[in-house]
């Protein structure tokens, strides 16, 4: 691949060597820069620009000018939309334009290009900081400038890249050798699924730390569960402590299942509530409604008249998926499956109308108003499982044809977008591993090898969500005082720029599972990594975590913030902070409870042991979860 390469210091003269730059200081100075530029003479319009959590295919997508939480135009509503973000770091549709960054916006410091035409390919990584401070990257067409440190002339601050930046550079003293690693890969390269399939085996290259200690135990299981019981439970179901019904995407009849496998009798009452209310709250479409606020039914639009009745599709994908996983567990009440049925044959005839499942669908019509995204990719998952329930070939094939397309429309092309409710189309983590979990759901269905490398390339375009590295928080950050470990924190999508505890929402076995099938180690490890991370966020008793309040706010045992915060994006003194409220992170770790923590498999590495609870219950929980997790097991082998 042709690239030239340029070195840039205002103080004293650069070097590069292939694996280091560095200069030596020719004077005391407080604003030090230093920059390695790399220059494509063959760069193509239409090249594959890639910032890992960051950048995918440059986000070139049409831009509005709108608030947090987006919603779409009234104009742009329509079945076959093209896509739109919100103000974020982005090029241009034509390519041209910037995107500055640094690499706390970053899941990787690393850039990275495809130029299909010429079939090449291109990676650069780096460290996190330079002598303390965050390395920066500037894309531009055709060029892109490393920066040590990051000298953006304007950052970003949610929905808006236009804030003024305050970046400046280091402080070094005469004879001072500063110097920071930085790598290059270059490789021959046929499409999107093979470039990500090398970021996958290089994303650890040059900054690689082991994963926080094992910190699942019956205690914290215990206060998990507290939590939920005392602080979740609205008096009808399981909620987040708003109390705001969602179901699906935030854990609405998802929390439910750990609970009902390993809870207590009142945990399975509460469980067992949950699934009736949900279940008898649903539209004329046959889909379960996605908002209830004290008994109203609400939508998914943010109060906009244009959106009236309107849900979130990967909310009702989410609902119906899990709700065949809790017939696993116990004999369904008959208005479950007739809930199940008639929600599942609505997906069908949605399918069936529209090619596409869609992002919002009027919930009482099931008709979508705004479509072309991934997010009904966890509806694929659910017709497999009603296929397997009720045996009617409808759900397959219509599993079957969306699992196509949709692996065609986004995976294939290196980008997904969709899974949240208020991101717009911003690419993000939560489809990528919807179609991990459908690819390998429709793999087992089907025993074709296509779907298995399906889901090998939807796995290694989710690793690019994933940090393999323990981040530098300030002193005097929260995140600091508690010393967290952020390797297998998961970024959220390019708009909402924080990492978060665990995949929203999901423990993450589909991974395990396509570790099976393929006996590739590194699957276990990301695996590993992403479970590990979860239990360092939850406040407890004995290590409470506080907000970022000017008067901070303990927050209380069980609770967990989805913010990880590396960028700035909230601004630079809420970097490593949180704000006081729990959220989805609470059925994710529940879920990794539940579905992975009692096999032996994964959790041998870090010595894990279960010490019997000396109370009668939690010790009749823990057979219970271990009874299960056996069952599990040999399904999975």
């Amino acid at each position: 691949m042709s690239y030239q390469i340029n070195l840039n210091s205002n103080n004293g003269v650069a070097e590069y060597n292939g694996n280091v730059i560095s200069f030596v200081a020719e004077r005391d100075d407080n604003d030090t820069r230093l920059s390695l530029s790399v220059w494509f003479p063959n760069w193509e319009q239409d090249s594959y620009v890639f910032l890992p959590a960051c950048a995918y295919d440059g986000n070139k997508f049409e831009k509005i000018d709108v608030e947090y939480p987006p919603m779409y135009p009234k104009d742009h509503c329509k079945s076959n939309a093209s896509p739109i973000i919100s103000d974020v770091p982005a090029l241009n549709p034509d390519g041209s334009g910037k995107i500055e960054v640094t690499t706390g916006d970053m899941s990787v410091p690393c850039f990275g290009v495809f130029l299909k035409n010429h079939k090449k390919a291109f990676f650069i990584f780096t460290e996190q900081a330079c002598k303390g401070k965050n390395i920066g990257f500037l894309v531009e067409s055709g060029r892109v400038t490393v920066q040590f440190p990051a000298l953006r002339s304007k950052r970003y601050k949610m929905c808006r890249t236009d804030v003024p930046s305050d970046d400046s550079g280091i402080s070094v003293i005469k004879g001072e050798r500063v110097s920071s690693k930085v790598l290059i890969k270059e490789f021959d390269c046929k499409d999107i699924p093979e470039f990500f399939e090398v970021f996958f085996n290089n994303r650890k290259c040059l900054l690689c730390d082991s994963p926080a200690p094992n910190g699942y135990t019956q205690d914290l299981w215990n206060i998990m569960e507290n939590h939920m019981n005392n602080d979740n439970f609205s008096g009808e179901y399981y909620a987040e402590m708003s109390k705001k019904w969602q179901c699906g995407w935030v854990g609405g009849g998802m929390s439910s299942l750990p609970l009902l496998k390993h809870g207590s009798s009142l945990s399975r009452e509460r469980a067992i509530k949950t699934l009736d209310f949900m279940t008898s709250n649903v539209a004329p479409s046959g889909f379960f409604y996605t908002m209830i606020v004290k008994g109203v039914i609400e939508d998914d639009g943010f109060g906009k008249e244009h959106m009236k009745n309107c849900a979130l599709v990967r909310k009702i994908g989410d609902a119906l998926y899990f709700l065949f996983k809790h017939f696993d567990v116990i004999t369904p009440k008959e208005s479950w499956v007739i809930a199940a049925k008639n929600c599942a044959d609505a997906f069908v005839e949605l399918y069936k109308k529209y090619q596409d499942f869609g992002q919002f669908i009027n919930i009482e019509t099931g008709d979508i108003m705004y479509g072309g995204t991934t997010s009904g990719a966890s509806a694929i998952s659910a017709l497999v499982r009603a296929w397997h329930y009720f045996g009617d070939e409808k759900y397959i094939e219509t599993a079957r044809l969306a699992g196509e397309k949709y692996y065609n429309d986004f995976v294939a092309r290196g980008i997904t977008y969709g899974g949240p409710g208020e991101a717009l189309c911003a690419p993000d983590s939560e489809s990528s591993y919807a179609m991990v979990e459908s690819m390998v759901l429709l793999y087992e269905a089907e025993k074709e090898e296509k779907w298995l490398r399906y889901a090998k390339d939807s796995l290694h375009l989710l690793s690019s969500w994933v940090m393999p590295y323990s981040y530098v928080f300030p002193k005097g950050s929260e995140f600091a005082r508690l010393n967290i470990n952020t390797v297998g924190s998961v970024f959220a999508n390019v708009q909402n720029k924080h990492s978060a505890p665990g995949l929203c929402t999901a423990s993450g076995d589909a991974i395990y599972k396509l570790y099976k099938y393929t006996d590739k180690k590194e699957y276990l490890e990301l695996l590993r990594d992403i479970v590990f991370f979860l239990p360092q966020c939850v406040s407890t008793e004995e290590r409470p975590i506080f907000s970022w309040d000017k008067e901070p706010i303990r927050l209380l045992p069980g609770c967990i913030c989805e913010r990880v915060n590396t960028s700035d994006w909230e601004d630079r003194e809420r970097v490593g902070g949180v704000f006081a409220l729990s959220g989805w992170c609470e059925t994710s770790i529940l879920l990794s409870f539940s579905e992975l923590i009692w096999n032996e498999e994964i959790m041998k590495p870090s010595g894990f042991t279960l010490v019997p609870n000396r109370r009668r219950q939690q010790a009749t929980a823990l057979q219970k979860a271990l009874h299960f997790s056996k069952l599990w097991y040999n399904i999975i082998k």
